[in-house]
């Protein structure tokens, strides 16, 4: 009689784990369905570095962009639908990496379009997540702060890019940007280490920057005295 209360009991709690993984099977098959329009964001963003000449071909690779993040509402209400009654917070690590690109991708998108800091409500926003896309999902400070400090080191790249391609003007606002940046960074006492590591790499992306801005500058000033030699060459032929 003992075994067999003891056998009811634990035959309940295989129930309920077997209850629990099928509703993380859920949650996974919808997670799975973000990983592709992470994918197909990431993959436009490699148009941007390689487009830095055409303002046009940005413009319309950041529509693109935008348009596959408007996807992102269904996949929200899909995995909200799967949680269930259960707290949202339980699963939250399975999509905290995805996210966190996501949103390094809205704020370089939005840095090209406003040359400011995108604050966390509207990427949230932007990212359909929160009540006013009907999901509890919503966007917590650590992956946006994750986000912020990975988008200087592709910034980084398009610096660059915009130097190659002689795009002086966005060489400039890009920097300031991410020095910006960095300073109100350093004005956060960040206790995550994982946070602390990323905020570090915002100091690296500030250094290759500003030595793009100095060669640019040295560049240009060697011009100008080429250019004046020149000139005075021929005043006095």
């Amino acid at each position: 009689l003992l075994f067999s209360c003891w056998k009811e009991y634990f035959n309940g709690i295989q129930e309920e784990l077997e209850r629990g993984d099928r509703k993380r099977d859920l949650v996974l098959a919808s997670k799975r369905e973000l990983e592709v329009v992470r994918r197909k964001v990431e993959s436009q963003m490699e148009k941007i570095q390689t487009s830095v000449e055409d303002q046009k071909t940005t413009d319309a690779v950041i529509e693109v962009i935008i348009e596959e993040l408007g996807n992102l509402k269904d996949i929200w209400q899909s995995i909200d639908k799967s949680i269930g009654d259960e707290s949202t917070q339980k699963y939250n690590d399975l999509w905290r990496h995805s996210v966190s690109q996501l949103v390094q991708s809205v704020v370089i998108v939005k840095f090209l379009q406003d040359k400011k800091l995108v604050h966390k409500n509207e990427v949230e926003n932007i990212l359909c997540m929160g009540q006013q896309h009907d999901t509890r999902l919503h966007l917590d400070f650590e992956p946006y702060l994750v986000g912020v400090c990975g988008a200087p080191r592709e910034l980084a790249r398009l610096c660059v890019n915009s130097a190659s391609h002689g795009k002086y003007d966005l060489l400039n606002e890009i920097s300031k940007f991410v020095t910006d940046l960095y300073a109100g960074f350093r004005l956060l006492n960040l206790k995550n280490d994982s946070l602390r590591r990323k905020f570090d790499g915002i100091k690296y992306a500030v250094q290759k920057i500003e030595e793009v801005v100095y060669d640019v500058k040295v560049r240009q000033l060697m011009q100008n005295k080429q250019s004046t030699k020149q000139s005075e060459t021929k005043s006095t032929l």
